[in-house]
């Protein structure tokens, strides 16, 4: 099984020792620190140790159905958490965030992953760095929701 929780941890310590002119690189290892986040509640949510094993969460509406890998889909590892989604629904802030993690050069045509065949960016960083440090700060805060 794949560790997500500590690919999440090397991710985020990554973009903190990149070069502040290296912003794709950034940008796109930021969006993978997340997404491993993500991937590691979701296991942790549903009480399950790998990936299409049945959901142990009793009272989700996904109890006893296979849990899917959601690949590099935030949104939908995140929908994937019933209650987890409730509270985020309920944070705009959040979810404006995670959006500008998602797709952080503002367009939506170019998401984290395709930013590798992107040779350069005047994106800030300033402002992406704003979105990473809520949206994982958010995901520490209230990951007690899944215990």
């Amino acid at each position: 099984m794949d560790d997500y929780t500590g690919a999440y941890i090397a991710r985020k310590n990554d973009i903190l020792i990149l070069p502040k002119h290296h912003a794709i690189a950034i940008f796109h290892l930021g969006g993978i620190a997340v997404e491993c986040r993500l991937k590691s509640l979701l296991l942790l949510y549903h009480k399950i140790n790998d990936w299409d094993q049945k959901s142990r969460r009793i009272k989700d509406s996904m109890y006893n159905q296979p849990i899917a890998n959601p690949s590099h889909g935030l949104s939908t590892a995140l929908r994937r958490m019933s209650d987890f989604a409730k509270l985020a629904k309920l944070d705009k802030q959040f979810l404006t965030h995670l959006h500008n993690i998602i797709y952080p050069l503002g367009s939506t045509d170019i998401d984290y992953i395709s930013l590798r065949y992107i040779p350069q960016t005047t994106q800030s960083q300033e402002d992406w760095q704003k979105s990473f440090d809520y949206v994982c700060g958010w995901l520490e805060k209230n990951e007690r929701i899944l215990l």
